[in-house]
């Protein structure tokens, strides 16, 4: 069976970091996003995987190297302008045509779904396409999906009004596809599956079908949503490719951390990572590869991309740092995100 990841959006919400990289290589505890979603995958024996992608495409050569060494083969179906999320999927359809269904995602959700639950709901309904779905308490900024008893699909309400709001159940984006639904999609156009092909297909009279997911599920598409999940793999909200532990510190090859560091909370360290005297982290801290901490560094809630380099009597709060910057002393940064390959001067007060 095939899976089709769909990668091409811009990332808009998680800038300032998705200028530089894509959203699929941002890292969740110094791992790239992608890779949580690729395990999830290979944990259900769906060794072909395609990529969808767009923005930034030359990037996602990355993917095929971290896909190869997980042992899955990996396609890039590339899209030469934006087509939305139908759109993508047709793009691809070179690779996905056959006689077999697959799977669809969305490539900003985090989640354990039990994709073969999925597809035995899928074939036991004789589905057209089914869709994951799952419960939210304040379902109005998202798509909501009407089921009836036997939970097939009557209707699409996108961004419901307060009065709109009939069921607590939301697009999970994940879905399960008979081939023959390529043929409903128009080529070479920007097409939204859920905002023009679902609700077509409805009229239509195909027989769609919802599967609530119940487990872990996160939409990491804002910077608040994508701290979230870094930290909710800490705390073990979702077991996938981290795992969560008992250590105060986790600390990879050729890291330095001085004996007078303070740990008040957990501290996650990737490889050659230099933490002098007198730091104090405070809350859940994770530091990238190749990074340099002064001292005298108060650190609380924050996520430190790689290549880093803060000088000594720093304070960083509540904040994510992005790759290659400098951060002089006594620098104070509180609630802040800081773009790839920034300088921050010395005595700064950025919040």
């Amino acid at each position: 069976m095939k899976a089709l990841l769909l990668l091409g959006g811009y990332g808009t919400r998680l800038r300032p970091f998705t200028i530089t990289t894509p959203k699929a290589l941002l890292p969740l505890v110094n791992i790239p996003f992608i890779s949580y979603q690729l395990e999830l995958l290979r944990s259900y024996q769906i060794k072909e995987v395609v990529l969808g992608v767009g923005y930034k495409g030359e990037e996602f050569k990355k993917i095929i190297d971290i896909g190869k060494n997980m042992g899955l083969k990996l396609y890039l179906s590339y899209e030469k302008k934006p087509l939305g999320t139908a759109g993508g999927i047709k793009n691809a359809e070179k690779f996905l045509k056959g006689k077999e269904p697959f799977f669809v995602f969305n490539g900003d959700i985090l989640a354990n779904f039990n994709l073969e639950k999925i597809l035995n709901f899928h074939k036991e309904k004789n589905a057209y396409i089914t869709i994951g779905m799952v419960k939210v308490s304040n379902p109005s900024s998202y798509g909501l999906i009407i089921t009836d008893d036997d939970m097939k699909i009557t209707k699409f309400i996108e961004k419901p009004t307060q009065e709109q709001v009939l069921t607590d159940t939301i697009n999970a984006g994940v879905y399960v596809f008979q081939p023959e639904v390529l043929g409903e999609i128009p080529s070479g156009k920007e097409v939204s599956v859920e905002k023009e092909t679902f609700p077509l297909l409805v009229e239509k009279g195909k027989d769609m079908y919802g599967y609530v997911h119940y487990g872990y599920w996160l939409d990491v598409g804002t910077l608040e949503k994508y701290k979230k999940a870094n930290f909710d793999l800490i705390d073990g909200k979702v077991s996938l490719l981290y795992k969560k532990s008992q250590d105060k510190i986790e600390k990879k090859e050729n890291t330095y951390i001085a004996e007078e560091v303070s740990i008040e909370g957990k501290l996650i360290v990737d490889k050659n990572v230099i933490i002098e005297e007198k730091v104090n982290t405070k809350g859940k801290v994770i530091i990238g590869e190749n990074s340099i901490i002064g001292k005298n560094c108060f650190i609380e809630d924050s996520i430190i991309f790689k290549n880093v380099i803060i000088e000594e009597n720093s304070i960083i709060k509540n904040s994510i740092i992005g790759n290659s910057v400098f951060i002089k002393n006594n620098s104070y940064i509180v609630n802040a995100a800081i773009g790839d390959k920034s300088f921050i001067t010395e005595f700064s007060k950025i919040y």
